[in-house]
Protein backbone atom coordinates (compact mmCIF):
# COMPACT_ATOMS: atom_id res chain seq x y z
CA UNK A 1 0.00 0.00 0.00
CA UNK A 2 1.64 3.45 -1.18
CA UNK A 3 1.91 6.17 1.44
CA UNK A 4 -0.72 8.39 0.15
CA UNK A 5 -3.48 5.20 0.08
CA UNK A 6 -2.40 4.56 3.85
CA UNK A 7 -3.33 8.55 4.68
CA UNK A 8 -6.22 8.26 2.99
CA UNK A 9 -7.25 4.84 4.40
CA UNK A 10 -6.71 6.57 8.32
CA UNK A 11 -8.87 9.83 7.50
CA UNK A 12 -11.71 7.59 5.55
CA UNK A 13 -12.03 4.86 8.39
CA UNK A 14 -12.24 7.59 11.23
CA UNK A 15 -8.37 6.53 12.15
CA UNK A 16 -7.11 9.60 11.62
CA UNK A 17 -5.13 11.11 14.84
CA UNK A 18 -1.55 9.87 14.13
CA UNK A 19 1.29 11.34 13.42
CA UNK A 20 1.76 12.53 9.57
CA UNK A 21 4.22 14.20 7.74
CA UNK A 22 2.39 16.90 5.15
CA UNK A 23 0.96 19.94 5.64
CA UNK A 24 -2.68 18.50 4.18
CA UNK A 25 -2.53 15.62 6.79
CA UNK A 26 -1.46 18.00 9.46
CA UNK A 27 -4.59 19.81 8.58
CA UNK A 28 -6.75 16.19 8.64
CA UNK A 29 -5.28 15.59 11.84
CA UNK A 30 -6.80 19.44 13.35
CA UNK A 31 -10.02 18.48 12.07
CA UNK A 32 -9.98 14.89 13.47
CA UNK A 33 -8.65 16.48 16.93
CA UNK A 34 -11.58 18.78 16.45
CA UNK A 35 -14.12 16.23 15.75
CA UNK A 36 -12.67 14.40 18.79
CA UNK A 37 -12.83 17.61 21.41
CA UNK A 38 -16.82 17.79 20.29
CA UNK A 39 -17.32 14.23 20.61
CA UNK A 40 -15.95 14.54 24.10
CA UNK A 41 -18.28 17.44 25.17
CA UNK A 42 -20.99 15.30 24.21
CA UNK A 43 -20.53 12.77 26.62
CA UNK A 44 -22.48 12.81 30.01
CA UNK A 45 -21.40 13.14 33.25
CA UNK A 46 -21.35 10.10 34.19
CA UNK A 47 -19.74 8.63 31.20
CA UNK A 48 -16.66 10.61 31.73
CA UNK A 49 -16.36 9.71 35.48
CA UNK A 50 -15.67 6.35 33.55
CA UNK A 51 -12.80 7.71 31.89
CA UNK A 52 -11.61 9.49 34.37
CA UNK A 53 -12.30 12.98 33.74
CA UNK A 54 -14.18 15.86 34.73
CA UNK A 55 -16.46 18.54 32.94
CA UNK A 56 -13.71 21.11 34.09
CA UNK A 57 -10.98 18.64 32.20
CA UNK A 58 -13.85 18.50 28.96
CA UNK A 59 -13.80 22.19 29.43
CA UNK A 60 -10.25 23.16 29.50
CA UNK A 61 -9.75 20.22 26.25
CA UNK A 62 -12.36 21.64 24.60
CA UNK A 63 -10.70 25.58 24.95
CA UNK A 64 -7.46 24.46 23.19
CA UNK A 65 -6.77 25.46 19.74
CA UNK A 66 -7.30 22.68 17.13
CA UNK A 67 -3.49 23.11 16.48
CA UNK A 68 -2.47 22.10 20.15
CA UNK A 69 -2.08 18.71 20.23
CA UNK A 70 0.38 16.29 22.22
CA UNK A 71 4.42 16.74 20.96
CA UNK A 72 4.93 13.36 19.43
CA UNK A 73 1.86 14.31 17.12
CA UNK A 74 4.11 16.50 15.32
CA UNK A 75 6.95 14.93 13.70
Amino acid sequence: MSAKSAAMLRVVTGHGILPRPNWLERIMTMFDVRRSRIVLDRLTDKQLADIGLTRMDVEQEIARPAWDVPANWRR
